[in-house]
């Protein structure tokens, strides 16, 4: 879902972008400069959303990693697995069925 806002912002911004640009003219009218503050929103917000989203596509780039080199952690996960069971120690329970004097 995060894919999807993510490249929603980026059309969004360059649809935004593109009518700013292709509106601009040196006008005072007040409808004029409301349509193009509200176009700027639009783009600020676009942009807010694209910050967002963007450690999605780092976070996607490191899992590929991991991906690609999955025979590798499997046998480091497999190894750190024996090593743990290996290391624990177990306790003794208290014998509590001894009769006291």
């Amino acid at each position: 879902m995060k894919i999807v806002s993510l490249f929603l912002s980026i059309f969004v911004f360059g649809i935004a972008a593109y009518f700013f640009v292709a509106d601009f003219r040196n006008s005072l009218e007040l409808n004029y400069i409301i349509y193009m503050l509200l176009l700027l929103i639009l783009m600020s917000i676009c942009v807010v959303g694209v910050m967002i989203n963007v450690p999605l596509l780092i976070r996607g780039k490191r899992k590929m990693n991991v991906f690609l080199y999955n025979s590798f952690s499997k046998k480091y996960a497999g190894s750190r697995q024996i090593r743990l069971k290996r290391d624990v120690q177990y306790k003794k329970e208290p014998n509590y069925h001894q009769d006291t004097i």
